[in-house]
């Protein structure tokens, strides 16, 4: 009769040990498919956002000023096949002004008003004119003031 039960053992220990393998096995397979997972999504949210980064396209394509001086139009051309959030910065001989936040969609062309009331642009003075998007791309434009 003892002859029968030292079998049993072995068989006893290999099954716990195979349910271990197989188990730490399963962890190791969800950790690293959860990893996995977490990298091609953020992989593919960066590649998508470069994506849309090179193709905005946007340009000042007029600037000129009314009769007093006293407010800039800026057109901005958004070119590109994405929609896009413009800063507008104007800087003349210390006479710095922004407008923030201007939004455009594929193919707009805005007129952005920078008022200079109270403090009017001098003529004969050069206006240096970026345009900055949310996306950090940039367009330059310099005007001279008549």
């Amino acid at each position: 009769m003892r002859h029968k039960s030292r079998g049993v053992t072995p068989v006893i220990a290999t099954i716990i040990l195979s349910a271990v393998v197989i188990a730490v096995g399963g962890a190791v397979w969800s950790y690293s498919q959860g990893a996995a997972t977490v990298i091609a999504n953020n992989y593919v949210n960066g590649t998508m956002s470069l994506l849309n980064e090179v193709t905005e396209r946007f340009t000042i394509e007029h600037v000129s000023n009314n009769s007093d001086r006293t407010v800039l139009y800026v057109w901005v051309y958004n070119y590109g096949e994405v929609d896009i959030v413009v800063d507008l910065y104007v800087n003349s001989t210390g006479q710095f002004r922004s407008v923030l936040g201007t939004a455009m969609a594929s193919g707009d062309l805005v007129r952005i008003d920078v008022s200079y009331a109270g403090d009017p642009l001098q003529s004969g003075v050069t206006v240096a004119i970026k345009a900055h998007s949310r996306r950090q791309n940039n367009a330059y434009y310099e005007f001279y003031v008549s």
